[in-house]
């Protein structure tokens, strides 16, 4: 059966501009845009279709139907030399061209308003201000399958998400890839805004619950990190837009003046409270005084409250102190209570393990052993970082000098982006999804065992020759799959998560070749210019195996007992603890 011609190329006959040069001359376009159309290796977008139809009086949805399309006049009947002669200068064709110009028009005066916000901040000019401005108006694309069954997905979703066969893996590991991509300047298309917003109109809703001091500090870095995504200032909670972008309210509350986050923080000293009593954080959930059950009870009373207007909890990001005493403990206790108050609701603990040598704190080791038990029996899964690793990354790759905690903090908050970005954004033909299907990228390697992973990043430039400005995506998947080696090789799943800038293009015609990367080799958490890598890890083992080696040796110390009483624990549950650490 012969194969069908494009309608582009019964249009082009019926013109005077009868060759393929001509035709693109006439159009203001190269040659080759008319040649891959006509040859069937690329599709008109539908701002090519409306400059042909403007120019020639063509049906442009028919042109966007490609090789099942027919070249038809805007009113239906089949295309002809007369009628191309017909639309030359007349009210039909005067309409478009003033339409056409209008909305250009609205996006040159759009595109004009964003350059000056952006450059409008104080300390903040040039192109570096405008894209950084533009983050909030991001996408993200998303997919997971075993890696054997990647070739059979759609070839679109394959290219818009990076992957390639180069992508070597076992048949049977889970292979999650994450492109989150900001808007670059491009005056001549769409400013961020015109179109639909990308967004839910009720999103499911995510709380995070922090215990202690440290799992405050972490949970109020990630929550800098989400109100700058969605274009919420971090300090008021004001929208800096019309309204926020992307999926915000599943994240956050709205109220009349301002966005308040789904966010509490337990455990906090009155002195430290201070730090986030401003007017983002709501005050009812910035919970201070003695760690226990009462504690507990006002964290799910807070919840419930605010569910009231967000709805029940589509999932809950906990994160724990696990060194400290009380603060361990709370944490513990706070997972214990978040599952037996929504049982079906999943929940994903983030922790850091403590730097390698001896704790200054005699029982730490014990703390730690309790909270790991807490959370293989309680939790859907559980993030946690190794500070070691963090300081090294941090000073290594992120050029950050003399990293401590707060550094490291900045560090998780950009893994924790990436990692819930499809969560927060939709993709081209795609819906956010929720955070159970988050965790089900990673399944366990024992059946009825609980995932365990850990996570690194790196910047763009960490990664690429810094003579390159672009790479392609399927490349930067491929080099970050080499570069993150130090995951176990055995793994069950692997997650790779892009925070990027596609160069633009595609103006006029949509082809199979893979997005291009634009690298401006700048280097900073927040930058969306990042990398970060969610898989298991021989790093957190090696570390629990450590920790427990400690553990025993305080509980061959003569104060053992003493120490279990003041855990509120028996000597025996204790030693279970470490000894399920171990393993």
């Amino acid at each position: 059966m012969p194969k069908a011609k494009h309608p582009l190329r019964q249009l082009r006959a019926a013109t005077p501009h009868g060759t393929q040069s001509a035709f693109a001359g006439f159009l203001g376009v190269p040659v080759s845009v008319i040649q891959a159309v006509e040859g069937g290796r690329a599709r008109l977008t539908p701002r090519l279709a409306a400059r042909v139809r403007e120019l020639t009086g063509a049906d442009d949805v028919e042109l966007l139907r490609g090789a099942d399309g027919v070249a038809v006049t805007v009113a239906g009947r089949r295309y002809t030399a007369e009628a191309f002669a017909a639309w030359q200068g007349s009210a039909g064709q005067g309409q478009d061209r003033v339409r056409r110009e209008d909305q250009e028009r609205a996006w040159r005066e759009g595109w004009r308003r964003l350059a000056c916000q952006a450059e409008g901040r104080e300390g903040e000019v040039g192109q570096f201000a405008v894209d950084d401005f533009l983050v909030p108006w991001q996408s993200c694309e998303f997919a997971s399958a075993d890696a054997r069954d990647w070739k059979n997905l759609p070839a679109s979703l394959q290219r818009l998400t990076g992957w390639s066969p180069g992508l070597a893996l076992p048949p049977r590991v889970r292979l999650t890839l994450a492109v989150q991509s900001a808007p670059v300047w491009n005056p001549e298309g769409a400013p961020p805004g015109f179109a639909a917003a990308n967004a839910e109109l009720f999103p499911p809703c995510y709380f995070t619950v922090a215990a202690g001091s440290g799992g405050c500090r972490m949970a109020a870095a990630f929550w800098k990190a989400m109100c700058r995504e969605h274009a919420i200032h971090s300090d008021t909670g004001q929208p800096l837009h019309e309204t926020p972008t992307g999926n915000w309210r599943g994240f956050f509350r709205s109220l009349p003046d301002r966005c308040e986050p789904h966010a509490v923080f337990a455990g906090l000293d009155l002195d430290d409270a201070a730090d986030w009593r401003g007017e983002l954080f709501s005050r009812g959930g910035i919970l201070c005084g003695r760690a226990g059950g009462g504690m507990a009870d006002e964290t799910l009373r807070f919840i419930e409250e605010h569910s009231e207007d967000a709805g029940s909890p589509a999932g809950i990001l906990l994160f724990a102190s696990l060194e400290g005493g009380t603060a361990s403990l709370l944490g513990s206790l706070l997972l214990e209570r978040l599952r037996t108050r929504f049982p079906s609701v999943p929940v994903m603990v983030i922790g850091v393990l403590p730097v390698s040598g001896v704790s200054p704190e005699p029982a730490a080791p014990l703390h730690i052993a309790l909270a790991m038990q807490a959370i293989r029996r309680h939790a859907g899964a559980a993030l946690l970082f190794s500070n070691d690793h963090l300081v090294a990354q941090a000073q290594k790759f992120w050029g950050l000098r003399s990293p401590g905690y707060a550094e490291a903090n900045l560090l998780i908050a950009e893994c924790l982006a990436a990692l819930t970005a499809p969560l927060r954004f939709g993709g081209t033909d795609a819906p956010p999804v929720d955070l159970a299907e988050i965790i089900a990228c990673f399944p366990p390697g024992v059946d009825g065992a609980m995932p365990l992973l850990t996570a690194q990043c790196w910047p763009l430039a960490a990664l690429t020759d810094r003579r390159l400005k672009t790479i392609t995506l399927p490349w930067l998947m491929e080099r970050t799959r080499r570069t993150a080696q130090s995951f176990d090789r055995d793994t069950a799943a692997l997650a790779i998560c892009l925070r990027v800038r596609l160069v633009q293009g595609g103006e006029l015609i949509t082809s199979g070749e893979p997005p291009a990367v634009a690298i401006s080799r700048r280097i900073g958490p927040g930058l969306h210019e990042s990398v970060s890598v969610f898989a298991p890890s021989p790093v957190i083992r090696r570390t629990l195996r450590r920790l427990a080696r400690q553990a025993r040796e305080v509980l061959a110390t003569q104060n053992a007992a003493t120490l279990c009483r003041e855990l509120n624990a028996d000597e025996a549950m204790v030693r279970a603890a470490v000894l399920e650490m171990e393993h």
